[in-house]
Order: structure tokens, then C-alpha cells, then sequence
């Protein structure tokens, strides 16, 4: 993630020629696309992301138990558990913004005002600088925002209002998880322990998902930290010659998702395909625009203006694991 601070154009291949003009909005709209796509659990591809929305999304879901009965010679749909059942799920996009000012007589004297015309415009690189590093810095909040929630974003998959409590885990995109309720904080002590109790859990009560594309565990930086650490003490680890490499870990045979944005002390199961991230990227409804507000009203600042929406919500709801502490 740290070098996606000062490459975004670059990562996500815009080949953008700023001009004088840029503050109309025309050509500052990839830094917002960059800002939405740039979260590591977005930019991973470790949720699934639909752009183009307006206003909501309903995601359906086609489910079924078993439906093998015994032969006769009629149809019958009495003896079957369960007919196919069409479930749905309403992602709402919260609409967002980014509002930040900065004056031109702060950037005069330093090195990046060198080539500044005190009374032109502002140069491209200038421009091209602030763009990049607000949608950075976009991007690192809406990684928190998309797993804890906030009162400006919403709903998070963890949490609706960026705390780690029953509350806000209840009201959760996640919150039809299945719970596993951990005992305090990870450590390494524990973690193998904890994540064996979301494994049993996925197994006793959503098997099926653990044939799903991409079934894993998410954890934040932290807890994967944690697991490594403690795998680097197991003696039947090093013995297979894995000691060292801890990049790319596994619990079960299934990958590991490292998700800064996630809370401490929790793990997650579940699948790419069944986080669903939204947002309106690709409408008109999305806005980037540097104003020089200096040659309208008399003061010395640059206005940095970007306007979009976004939400999360989950597929299928009962396809995971939640594990926290703070479940009672």
C-alpha cells in the first residue's frame, strides 16, 4: 500500500495530461475513480465491486437445499426440501464528498512553488501533486470506512458507526454472520485457537461456502502479524521448511486476506464474491474538480472538490463467519 500514496495515476494506468482548464472537472475525474479503487481490500480484489450505480442495488440470490427426492412417475414438489427460493439484498449508496482548500501564498516559498507564476495559473504538476495525494489519502478512509462504517459513510461490514461493539456489529453488513464469540484479544497465544473455532463454525454451518471461488479468512495487518508470529515458533512449521516465508499464508489450505481497514480482534470468513462494494463510478453523478477560487473572490486559495457515492452490503447474508469479542 505504501507505494500506491504517490503512484496512483500510474497503478491504475490514466494517462492524464492536465492542462489550464483542469479545474472545469474534466480531467480530474480519474482521481476519484483511483481514490475508490485504491483501498487494498477494493484494489485486491478481495470484495466484489459494482460500479455505475445511482441510487441502489439489488442483488439476488438464487438458493436451494437439497432437491434429490425418491422417483415416481409424477411431479412432485412435495416430497423435495425445499424449492429454489429467489432472496434478495438492497446495497444503498451513501453519497460522499471531499471538500479541502489550500492557499497559494503557503506554496510560493517552498520548492514547489519554484516554477509558480504568482499571477497565472496553477502549473500542472502542482495540480497533478494535489490530486494525487488528497485521492491517497481518500483512499486510506474509505479502507476504514468500507469494513468499520461512520456516520458519513454508513453502513461497514463490520460496523455501522467506526466502533467495535455489539451495536454497531448488530447493525453491520455482516450481521447475519454467523457468530463466533472470541475470548478478548488475539494474541499469539491463541490465535491458532480462534481461528480453529471460525473454521469449525464455517464447517457446522455453511459448508457450502467453503467450495466457494476464493473462500478465506479476513483479518486486518495486525492479526495476520499475530499468526505469523506464531507460526514461526511451531516446530512442525519450520520442519517443512516454511520458516521465513510469510508472505501469502494460509490456515486450512485456504488463502488469508489481509484487510488494514478491518477492526482488531476480529476474523471474518467468507468469499470475494459475497462482500459487495457499490458505487456510482462511470455516472454523471461523479465530480473532481480543482477551483481557483482565487481569481473570483479576491483570496489566495485553491479549492480541491470531489463528489461520489459508494455502500457495501453482503450476497447471500448467511454465507460467513463473524468472530469478535464483542458478541454476547
Amino acid at each position: 500500500m505504501a507505494n500506491n500514496k504517490y503512484n496512483l495515476s500510474k497503478e491504475y494506468q490514466f494517462d492524464i495530461t492536465i492542462t489550464d482548464n483542469t479545474y472545469a472537472g474534466k480531467l480530474a475525474l480519474p482521481y476519484v475513480s483511483a481514490a475508490v479503487k485504491s483501498p487494498d481490500t477494493i484494489a485486491k480484489g478481495y470484495v466484489r465491486q459494482i460500479d455505475g450505480l445511482n441510487r441502489k442495488a439489488v442483488i439476488n440470490n438464487l438458493g436451494i437445499s437439497d432437491p434429490v427426492q425418491a422417483a415416481g412417475c409424477n411431479f412432485s414438489t412435495t416430497d423435495a426440501p425445499a424449492n429454489l427460493a429467489l432472496t434478495e439484498q438492497v446495497l444503498t449508496l451513501t453519497d460522499l464528498k471531499v471538500n479541502q482548500e489550500i492557499c497559494r501564498g503557503k506554496i510560493f516559498p517552498t520548492f514547489i512553488g519554484e516554477n509558480m507564476d504568482r499571477n497565472g495559473n496553477l502549473p500542472a504538476s502542482f495540480e497533478d501533486f494535489v490530486l494525487s495525494t488528497v485521492a491517497a489519502k481518500v483512499g486510506e478512509s474509505l479502507e476504514n470506512s468500507i469494513w468499520r462504517g461512520s456516520a458519513a459513510f454508513g453502513t461497514g461490514f463490520q460496523s455501522n458507526d467506526g466502533s467495535l461493539d455489539e451495536t454497531g456489529a448488530d447493525a453491520s453488513a455482516c450481521k447475519d454472520f454467523f457468530e463466533v464469540d472470541l475470548d478478548g484479544a488475539i494474541s499469539t497465544a491463541d490465535i491458532l485457537t480462534d481461528l480453529a473455532a471460525v473454521y469449525d463454525s464455517a464447517v457446522a454451518n455453511a459448508s457450502g461456502m467453503l467450495s466457494k471461488p476464493g473462500f478465506g479468512f479476513y483479518m486486518n495487518t495486525k492479526t495476520y502479524s499475530l499468526y505469523a508470529q506464531k507460526l514461526a515458533t511451531e516446530t512442525t512449521y519450520q520442519q517443512v521448511g516454511a520458516a521465513g516465508t510469510f508472505t501469502g499464508l494460509t490456515y486450512m489450505g485456504f488463502p488469508i486476506y489481509v484487510c488494514p481497514g478491518m477492526f482488531n480482534d476480529t476474523i471474518i470468513a467468507t468469499y470475494p464474491e459475497n462482500l459487495v462494494v457499490g458505487t456510482n463510478l462511470a455516472t454523471d453523478s461523479t465530480e473532481a474538480r480543482i477551483i481557483p477560487t482565487y481569481q473570483y473572490d479576491g483570496s489566495d486559495n485553491v479549492r480541491i472538490v470531489m463528489n461520489f457515492a459508494m455502500g457495501v452490503q453482503t450476497a447471500v447474508p448467511t454465507d460467513g463467519v463473524f468472530a469478535t469479542s464483542v458478541w454476547t
